[in-house]
């Protein structure tokens, strides 16, 4: 049973009054000043439906449990036993105080780990469902092949991105309810509530008008790769069932260690800003360890925009999601600026205008093999101008030509257009060698920073867990982290 709501403000009465006598632990010192940064009073209309209001006891109120994991994150504790054992029962009581509990009266171990059930909607463990048949050993050369052959795909992901377009392109004709996995939706509402608004309204980030990037990152699970032998034969290496406790992990291949990780891919939006450096997570979510980017990033992009209602004004990915069916897309349904480069594997997916002197990243060239001048986007008609080098820019007004008479007689010089509508990802509306693609593609590294102080510097790869949805949870109490330092560096 729900106890009553404690407002922001009360919660701050609170630990002001309590602390008074009670020593402060050096390491410590700031963790009260970023909690009482924190509003949590929004999560009571999430939690409600969650818990019964007229029977049982009363129970800890949810938003001091889930303040309690928060402050968990900011001491650098990555075990909720840890948590209990060492630090809420520590006896000057100042853990249990920031967190909204009195020194006497704290949560055990099973209560914290039965809310994290709670709100992830999680179901009751069975054994069962964790047998499987045992997956089989690759060898040596196996791995190198797997590791060379990036483009060996099986029949069922050929064309995923153009398959998952079109389902997206249905639901949007057919204004179909979109389904999120619970636990994403719930992680997801949390961090809009408390995190997302909160920054907008200090200006860090305007959700009318995103600039946001996308990455993925991998994340090992503490499970063995190839199951728990259960059966009683005498055999190493027998075909029995075997027991897995994280069933969700698969086998991925981690590009940036190049290595295999038995585990989950944390793939994540991040806002950037061209007028600050504050660089902020605004949607989440945990897809099995062999999933792609590229189908993430549609995943991530689609229900952002179309459930949380964000704005997309220019994305950066990177040549992982270098795919038509991304490029249509951002065009048609989410109209978002798309910044990727072309992926080297997929140069021969080239499909050129009938037009001659067109390079491979959609650049025209003259008869004199010189890259015409980039001359602005024609909204209008959605087309891109391009003009003759020599009589557009004064730069380049010394390069010789001997078909400048034949070319054009005018002084303008010889004008083409490209059309991003016949093939966006070779022509897209903002070229690739202009200065201005350059500029917000630089800012595509700002999704790489924020996993290294999500990972790193609050230790979401120290969690010891066996679960996808709490993975998600410990990497949603990292990403609150991170906005909550922002707004700490923004008062100072």
């Amino acid at each position: 049973m729900l106890p009553s709501l404690r407002s922001h403000e009360e919660y701050l009465d609170f630990v002001s009054e309590k602390l008074i006598n009670v020593p402060i632990p050096e390491a410590h010192k700031d963790v009260v000043d970023k909690l009482k940064l924190l509003n949590l009073t929004p999560l009571r209309l999430l939690f409600i439906p969650l818990y019964c209001l007229s029977l049982g006891r009363i129970g800890f109120a949810p938003e001091d449990l889930f303040r309690c994991f928060i402050a968990m994150v900011f001491c650098g504790i990555t075990s909720p036993t840890e948590w209990v054992l060492d630090y809420l029962s520590d006896k000057s009581g100042f853990y249990a105080i920031i967190c909204g509990f009195l020194p006497c009266d704290t949560p055990s171990v099973g209560c914290l780990y039965d809310f994290m059930r709670r709100i992830l909607s999680l179901p009751k463990y069975c054994r069962e469902h964790h047998l499987r048949q045992k997956r089989k050993r690759l060898t040596k050369k196996e791995k190198k092949q797997l590791k060379e052959d990036k483009e060996k795909v099986t029949k069922r992901h050929v064309r995923i991105v153009s398959k998952l377009a079109k389902r997206f392109a249905r639901i949007a004709q057919n204004n179909e309810k979109i389904v999120l996995p619970d636990a994403e939706e719930m992680v997801n509402e949390i961090i809009n509530l408390c995190c997302v608004s909160e920054s907008q309204r200090r200006k860090l980030l305007d959700t009318e008008n995103l600039n946001v990037a996308g990455d993925g990152s991998k994340l090992g699970t503490h499970s063995k790769r190839y199951g728990k032998k259960i059966c009683q034969c005498s055999q190493r290496n027998c075909a029995c069932p075997r027991f897995y406790n994280d069933k969700s992990a698969s086998i991925g291949y981690d590009a940036y260690h190049d290595t295999f990780i038995f585990g989950d891919n944390f793939y994540q939006l991040c806002s950037f800003s061209c007028q600050n450096n504050y660089e902020l997570p605004i949607y989440l979510m945990m897809a099995t360890g062999a999933r792609h980017d590229a189908p993430l990033g549609m995943f991530a992009m689609h229900r952002a925009t179309q459930v949380f209602g964000y704005n997309v004004e220019n994305a950066c990915f990177d040549a992982a999601h270098d795919a038509t069916e991304f490029y249509m897309l951002g065009k048609d349904d989410w109209e978002t600026n798309f910044f990727i480069p072309l992926n080297s594997t997929n140069s021969g997916n080239v499909k050129n205008l009938p037009m001659a002197y067109i390079d491979a990243e959609g650049i025209p060239h003259c008869q004199a093999s010189y890259e015409m001048y980039y001359a602005g986007h024609c909204k209008d008609r959605d087309r891109i101008k391009w003009r003759c080098p020599i009589k557009a820019s004064k730069k380049l007004a010394s390069l010789k030509c001997d078909f400048i008479a034949e070319c054009s007689p005018s002084q303008y010089g010889r004008v083409v257009y490209t059309h991003p509508k016949d093939n966006p990802r070779l022509y897209p509306a903002i070229p690739r060698n202009s200065h201005k693609w350059q500029h917000y593609y630089d800012k595509r590294t700002s999704v790489e920073r924020v996993f290294k102080r999500e990972k790193n510097d609050f230790k979401l790869t120290a969690f010891r867990t066996r679960c996808q949805e709490r993975m998600l949870f410990y990497a949603l109490l990292t990403a609150m982290a991170v906005h909550v330092e922002a707004w700490m560096r923004q008062d100072k």
